[in-house]
């Protein structure tokens, strides 16, 4: 399994919908989005290794400012606990708190910049 799939089905269990990327539909709040921003490969003498870090960004999107502060606390905690599959080890590295206002509603969002250690 892919650490991306394994990241994403463990964020389920939280209870709120989860997406690599973006929503094709309206899925109501909160929600929970994945995205890459990096990557890096290991390399030895006889080529590229098994061993790859990626940081990956988990957004949080909620109504209220607790609902998110509570799902933020139990993606990380959650995440930088988990070890299986290709997961070696995850790290959370930031937090930042924001907000977005669409159509007359105000959006909390979190953004959790986590670094995962797996196997490719």
């Amino acid at each position: 399994m892919s650490m991306e799939r394994e990241l994403k089905d463990l964020l389920k269990t939280l209870g709120a919908p989860v997406v690599w990327g973006a929503f094709d539909r309206d899925v109501g709040f909160p929600r929970i989005t994945l995205q890459r921003i990096s990557t890096v490969t290991r390399y030895s003498l006889k080529g590229r290794g098994d061993l790859e870090t990626a940081r990956v960004q988990v957004n949080v999107a909620a109504k209220t400012y607790g609902a998110l502060l509570s799902l933020g606390r139990e993606i990380s905690t959650t995440l930088t606990d988990y070890r299986g599959g290709s997961v070696i080890r995850i790290k959370e590295l930031s937090r930042r708190d924001s907000t977005q206002e669409t159509g007359g509603d105000v959006i909390r969002l979190q953004m959790l910049d986590v670094q995962v250690r797996y196997r490719a």
